[in-house]
Formats: structure tokens, C-alpha cells, sequence
């Protein structure tokens, strides 16, 4: 029977759909089949269970959830379609590494609650205006052109009052929209 999986050219290597997927494959009878096939099959027991073991590990472990997202409606009408950044892996995450940032798009942090929230630019690769609003959704506090942090020690941005919402957009977008602070957001 010929296999399914060749890898007879490295670039054209793939995985069952089940393996990709995040499944155990240590309890998983049909990934130790595939495993114990192909090995056996070519001869490159020592070569190949390294690339296998590598290739079950980064699709099951190290991956970040995709950020949901919502339409936000700013106070001019139009919608913004932001990243919800709702845990505290894509809160520490934001849009760090990020080359771009169309204007219609942001990202929302949602905190659990109220409080502090202060922001940095460390790994930001591109400039934002920076939106900080209270338990009612209305801006309490906006950073204007912050400039990603080329060295260390980065400087922190916020408001001494306490939010429980930011919102990052691109730089400029706050003075295309008329946003100012009282202003209230809906999402």
C-alpha cells in the first residue's frame, strides 16, 4: 500500500489533518500508525523522528489564540473593526511586531476590571494614538503619535485615572475622526 505522506521532498512534508489540529498524538493510535509507517517504511528511523517530534510540538504547543473581533461605532458613525484583546497573553502581546495598521482597524483591551492601565511601545513597530475610557465607554484620556520605543527604558503612557477600556488605532486616526475625550464609544 503506498503512503499517503512522502517525504521524498522535505517542502512537500505534511501531517494528518488530526495532528495539525493539536490532538495528543502520544494517545493518538492513528498518529503513532502514520509515525511508526513512514519510519519503518524508509529507513530513516534516527532522521526522521526529530523532524517529527519538532513538527508535533509547534502545531500543538506555543500557539496563540486568534483575537476575536468586533465593530466598534465612533462617535462620527463609521465603523472601526478592532482585535479584541481580552486575556492577559494578548494583552502582553498587543500589536507588537506589527508593519501595519489599516485606519478602519485597531485593537480594544478589555480588563476585568478598572484600573491603571498603563501602556508601552517596546517591540511596536509602527506609531498609535491610544484611547483610554472608563466603565461607561467614554474616552477619559488619548496619547497622540506615540512613537514606537526604539531603547530602553520605554517610556509609559496613561492617565492617572483608573479605565477599563484602550483602544489602540494608528497614529492620526484620532484627529481624522474627531475623537476627544468625553466622547462616548460603542461596541
Amino acid at each position: 500500500m503506498p503512503l499517503k505522506y512522502s517525504f521524498q521532498d522535505p517542502a512537500q512534508c505534511t501531517l494528518p489533518l488530526h495532528l495539525r489540529q493539536g490532538t495528543d498524538w502520544k494517545n493518538d493510535e492513528r498518529a503513532i500508525d502514520f509515525f511508526e509507517r513512514v519510519t519503518h517504511t524508509r529507513g530513516m528511523k534516527k532522521f526522521l523522528i526529530p523532524i517529527f517530534l519538532i513538527a508535533i510540538a509547534s502545531a500543538t504547543h506555543g500557539q496563540e489564540p486568534t483575537p476575536s473581533t468586533l465593530k466598534m461605532t465612533l462617535p462620527d458613525g463609521k465603523p472601526l473593526q478592532v482585535e479584541v484583546a481580552d486575556t492577559p497573553m494578548e494583552q502582553t502581546r498587543g500589536l507588537m511586531f506589527r508593519t501595519d495598521l489599516p485606519e478602519d482597524h485597531g485593537m480594544l483591551f478589555i480588563f476585568e476590571r478598572p484600573g491603571k492601565n498603563q501602556f508601552w511601545m517596546k517591540n511596536t513597530l509602527i506609531p498609535l494614538d491610544i484611547l483610554w475610557m472608563d466603565d461607561q465607554k467614554r474616552i477619559i484620556h488619548i496619547e497622540y503619535q506615540v512613537p514606537p520605543c526604539k531603547l530602553d527604558p520605554c517610556p509609559v503612557y496613561g492617565p492617572s485615572a483608573e479605565s477599563h477600556y484602550v483602544l489602540e488605532v494608528k497614529a492620526g486616526v484620532v484627529h481624522k475622526r474627531g475623537l476627544r475625550v468625553g466622547m462616548p464609544l460603542q461596541f
